[in-house]
């Protein structure tokens, strides 16, 4: 692919080549020499590149970038001006004889006119270029550093999950060692799992939204492996075809997790931990609600990376609800999956 660049000033310079030719070939075809009709021309053409080239790279970067339309309004008509008063005082009219005397000559006023015009014309192109190729490139270069930044952020908010994650399974699965429960083989069994998962797989965009799931009941069962009080009260539902949907990783397993973790599950006999993940269509809704003491309503950094990741990856394909009633926190979250 041609760079858009190297194609237009080979373009500005091909005009150049053929503006060069014109001159001359006119001012042979009126009995005029060669040497000075080509002296014309390339006087003309320094000019043309002269007043092209500052306004590209002098007056719009340093003075329009910096200091605004106005000032680079100003400075950018006294510049034609000058210019123009060098090309007329200039021998660049091959049918007039420049002098103090003639500056009241209607030819001469109007071949000026036309000469100012044309220099114009050459800031007009540059100012075009620049807004069209070199505008867009610094665009999209600022574009591209802002979504760097964004997927720079987003994987220290993955790479906070997995540490939270392992910190809190390894705490249940030592407190099942000191026991000597014969849950903590299969609980270290089942983790292992969920880390492989975690570490080869959730290094893309997207995942497999029924590797997600499978996730989350992996994490469940897990947490059913530990000596839960009231085990019975715990309530998981799912509904849908998950198949060839995706969906950024690890954003289910924080709702699980902060779910358990903040809940009274293990220590009251009126606690109750419930789990819906529906899928319909492409909308995926996914419901929790959980008892807790009431000193314990801290959400914890899961649920903080959550609310970041769905701004960053789903801006306006999502819906998040909290609501903490008493001793009773509730959780929805709406996704709509494009894919």
């Amino acid at each position: 692919m041609v760079n858009k660049n190297v194609l237009f000033h080979a373009l500005f310079w091909v005009y150049i080549l053929v503006y060069i030719f014109l001159v001359v070939w006119e001012e042979i075809s009126g009995s005029s020499g060669i040497l000075s009709s080509l002296f014309i021309a390339i006087v003309n053409v320094l000019l043309f590149v002269l007043i092209f080239y500052t306004n590209l790279y002098i007056l719009i970067p340093r003075v329009l970038n910096k200091y605004g339309a106005a000032l680079y309004i100003i400075l950018g008509f006294a510049f034609l001006i000058l210019v123009s008063i060098l090309g007329l005082y200039l021998p660049l009219f091959d049918d007039i004889q420049i002098n103090v005397d003639q500056y009241s000559n209607f030819d001469l006023f109007k071949e000026g006119f036309y000469y100012i015009w044309e220099l114009s014309l050459f800031i007009l192109v540059s100012f075009l270029y620049w807004y069209f190729v070199k505008h867009k490139e610094e665009a999209q270069k600022a574009l591209q550093f802002q979504n760097d930044k964004l997927k720079a952020e987003l994987q220290v908010l993955k790479s906070q999950v997995s540490p939270h994650f392992l910190f809190n399974s390894l705490n249940n699965i030592y407190s099942l060692v000191i026991q000597k429960n014969d849950n903590a083989a299969i609980m270290i069994e089942k983790l292992s799992d969920i880390l492989r998962y975690i570490i080869y797989e959730c290094t893309k965009e997207k995942v497999s939204l029924q590797s997600e799931v499978t996730l989350l009941e992996n994490y469940i069962q897990l947490q059913l492996l530990r000596k839960i009080r009231n085990e019975q009260a715990i309530q998981y539902h799912i509904q849908g075809n998950f198949s060839n949907k995706l969906i950024a990783p690890l954003l289910l397993i924080n709702i699980v997790e902060n779910c358990f973790k903040h809940s009274d599950i293990n220590s009251s006999e009126d606690s109750f931990l419930s789990i819906d993940l529906i899928l319909n269509s492409f909308t995926l809704t996914l419901k929790t609600k959980n008892t807790f003491t009431p000193n314990n309503k801290e959400q914890g950094i899961g649920l903080q990376n959550l609310r970041r990741q769905l701004e960053q990856i789903y801006p306006s394909d999502h819906i998040l609800k909290i609501d903490s009633t008493q001793n009773i926190f509730m959780l929805e979250l709406v996704l709509h999956l494009n894919e």
